[in-house]
């Protein structure tokens, strides 16, 4: 039976890169649905190109201003009673938070949430009171979903041992999925062996993904001879507290250090040029840059920490080295170059690891599954 199903999430951007899939299977399905977020960056435009109207919603993402996101609620609450989905299923912080209460306020039938990670409140704000503000709020949002989606278990174990979720309502998903066909890295031409090495880190500039980690790793395998160019793919997110200095980040684009990218809507043509693909992160959900770069064959060095072990099997798919360990870093990126046809190996073991486990259609399959309860 076909369903009205909405999609909300913090922007269009993040819906689009992330959800895209899970729309154009529900439209196939003959399901009619609905995307909602923060307008920006032409992916409005996107989502609408896949037949899925796109609701521009004001949705503040600097963070916590009760005027803002009051006005976040209600236009969720009158959006919701204008259009009664049968199904309304959030994604990122706020639209859980605001947009489950609003749904079930409004009558929706089904309402879901997917916790993404836990964010910057529970890993980087060192504010107990803060914590405890969105804890209380979590449990109200998750009083009124009736299903709840986490991309690894400790963050599910945080949440259910807090006594923040019954158990009866949380389910472990496969991250969010990785369509393994269009992360191909037989799609590219492989790196140049005849060039410099390019180590990759695609991620925010935000500290807590570990960029000066990042770069003081850079530092020391410049001093050991390394001819490695390593190099940052992503945005400086203003809205993150955590968010690298501009100073900063001119310095070492001045000094050589690291090369900086910006953004880009494509980074296959970037991972298909790396030979090795690094996140030194604080903490994730569940990290799409590894696991689209193990899609594509490319071994990955990554820190020892929640989210970002799941996704990388130590020895056989990359390494993993301590958390702010700079040193460690160095050490593994310069053994996977020191070892090429390992490297090699890992990268083959990644891309199938990720077909067998986090590819695309296992995840909607199992989000099709609670939706079809």
């Amino acid at each position: 039976m076909a369903k009205k199903i909405a999609l909300v999430s913090r922007c269009a951007w993040t819906l689009y890169n992330f959800r895209a899939g899970l729309m154009r299977v529900l439209k196939s399905q003959g399901h009619e649905v609905l995307g909602g977020g923060a307008r920006g960056g032409g992916f409005a435009a996107k989502i609408r190109a896949i037949g899925v109207p796109f609701k521009n919603l004001p949705l503040d993402m600097k963070g916590i201003n009760p005027v803002s996101d009051i006005g976040f609620f209600l236009a969720m609450f009158f959006w919701y009673r204008k259009e009664k989905p049968d199904i309304a299923h959030h994604f990122t912080i706020k639209p859980v938070i605001y947009g489950s209460i609003a749904a079930r306020l409004a009558g929706a039938p089904k309402v879901i949430a997917a916790i993404t990670g836990l964010g910057y409140v529970f890993t980087g704000s060192g504010n107990p009171l803060l914590q405890s503000l969105v804890e209380f709020m979590y449990r109200a949002a998750f009083m009124c979903c009736d299903h709840v989606f986490f991309l690894n278990p400790s963050d599910m174990d945080f949440f259910v041992s807090k006594g923040i979720i019954q158990e009866n309502k949380a389910e472990l998903l496969p991250g969010e999925g990785v369509d393994c066909a269009h992360f191909d890295g037989g799609l590219f031409p492989a790196p140049n062996p005849e060039e410099p090495p390019v180590i990759l880190m695609v991620a925010r500039l935000l500290k807590d993904k570990g960029i000066y980690e990042y770069v003081e790793a850079a530092r020391i395998a410049a001093k050991k001879g390394s001819n490695a160019r390593f190099c940052l793919l992503g945005g400086r997110d203003e809205r993150n507290p955590t968010v690298v200095d501009a100073r900063d980040l001119e310095e070492w684009i001045k000094t050589g250090v690291v090369e900086w990218f910006g953004e880009t809507e494509d980074v296959r043509p970037f991972i298909a040029s790396a030979s090795i693909v690094v996140l030194p992160s604080y903490r994730e959900g569940a990290p799409r840059s590894l696991m689209e770069a193990s899609a594509m064959s490319r071994p990955v060095v990554a820190t020892n920490v929640v989210g970002c072990r799941d996704v990388v099997m130590d020895g056989k798919t990359g390494l993993l080295t301590p958390l702010k360990d700079s040193q460690a870093l160095a050490e593994a990126i310069l053994y996977l170059l020191d070892n090429p046809e390992k490297a090699q190996e890992m990268g083959r073991q990644g891309r199938s690891f990720i077909l067998n486990k986090y590819s695309e259609q296992i995840v909607i399959d199992s989000i099709l599954k609670i939706y079809d309860e």
